[in-house]
């Protein structure tokens, strides 16, 4: 690779500075022991690697990251264990509730596995008391939802739930596998206010009934129809203080890239790449690959994925001590 001009900044421009992190281990595992801590002891038992489980879920998880998969590092996973009584009557009261819908739609009541993602505080809140609002803020990230519920994605996606969550002071993620009862599925537009189902004979929302991508589970239903299976602890490594410390200027392009790709049809994806070639060898500016990043993906989907982007080099400053990366979005030029 060609040397970088320096005076030729794009989009983002990260500057790189000693890391302080003389006390980053140990602060680390305190950290995770309270949130672990909190996990067992609202009944979620920690499935250690070489389980069966550990390695379906991780398999699941991993290749729903796509490009970012080799940058992620699952740190820990919980499963429900269902031992208290409040627990085990959830468990009950989800396979009863799929019973009558088995019964209303032929017989199948067509129960997926789903990812939902969110911030710490809230997966706290879920596994203690179940959900208790709509989506939370995590799903907003994505943009507009498709109607008021609690919104979840596919087996296929984590990525997206990945892009809904929220990482700790400590650059830790957590996301939730669940069972979810969708019934028989109605088109949600994207944008949509609708907040229960347009009738008795629909159950769950979807994006496309053909090809979904994202599901709603309506707050009438978001604690019969959704059930906690395991809880996902992972932290995606190029967003961490040490990645930033070592990387180039160029890792946070080659990030964005990796994320557009989830996102993209391939022949958009190959038009990047020659942008971002081009820019490599300095036959554009970064204005003009600017330009072009913006016609590709549309300024929807480039502001989203670059305020999360954004989002995760401020944690992981502020893991890295006060001496992080000093990072900056030209924004006139977003």
């Amino acid at each position: 690779m060609e040397q970088v001009n320096n005076q030729e900044q794009v989009s983002i421009t990260i500057k790189y500075d000693e890391i302080s992190d003389g006390r980053a281990a140990t602060d680390e595992c305190t950290s995770a022991f309270d949130t672990f801590g909190f996990f067992a002891n609202n009944g979620m038992v920690k499935i250690e690697e070489g389980d069966m489980n550990h390695y379906l879920v991780k398999k699941c998880f991993l290749s729903g990251m796509g490009p970012l998969a080799a940058d992620t590092r699952i740190v820990a996973l919980h499963k429900n264990s269902c031992s208290s009584l409040i627990a085990r009557a959830r468990l009950d009261s989800f396979k009863i509730f799929a019973n009558a819908v088995a019964k209303k739609c032929g017989g199948n009541a067509n129960i997926r596995p789903a990812w939902f993602g969110a911030s710490r505080d809230e997966i706290n809140e879920i596994v203690c008391h179940g959900f208790s609002q709509c989506g939370g803020d995590g799903a907003r990230k994505l943009g507009p939802m498709h109607g008021f519920g609690v919104q979840l994605f596919p087996i296929n996606s984590s990525i997206n739930g990945v892009l809904s969550s929220e990482s700790d002071e400590k650059g830790l993620r957590h996301i939730l596998l669940c069972r979810v009862i969708l019934g028989k599925m109605e088109v949600i537009p994207r944008g949509s206010k609708q907040f229960h189902p347009t009738s008795l004979e629909f159950d769950a929302g979807v994006d496309n009934l053909c090809k979904p991508s994202r599901y709603t589970v309506w707050s009438c239903y978001m604690n019969s129809h959704i059930f906690v299976d395991y809880i996902v602890s992972f932290r995606v490594v190029c967003f961490s203080a040490n990645a930033i410390k070592t990387t180039s200027p160029w890792k946070g392009i080659q990030t964005l890239m990796a994320i557009f790709s989830r996102f993209l049809h391939p022949s958009k994806m190959a038009l990047l790449a020659k942008y971002y070639n081009d820019l490599q060898n300095q036959k554009i500016t970064s204005q003009q690959f600017v330009m072009n990043l913006k016609q590709v993906t549309g300024d929807k989907l480039l502001f989203t994925v670059t305020k999360f982007y954004m989002n995760e080099l401020r944690s992981a400053r502020n893991a890295g001590g006060s001496r992080g990366a000093n990072c900056q979005i030209e924004r006139e030029r977003i």
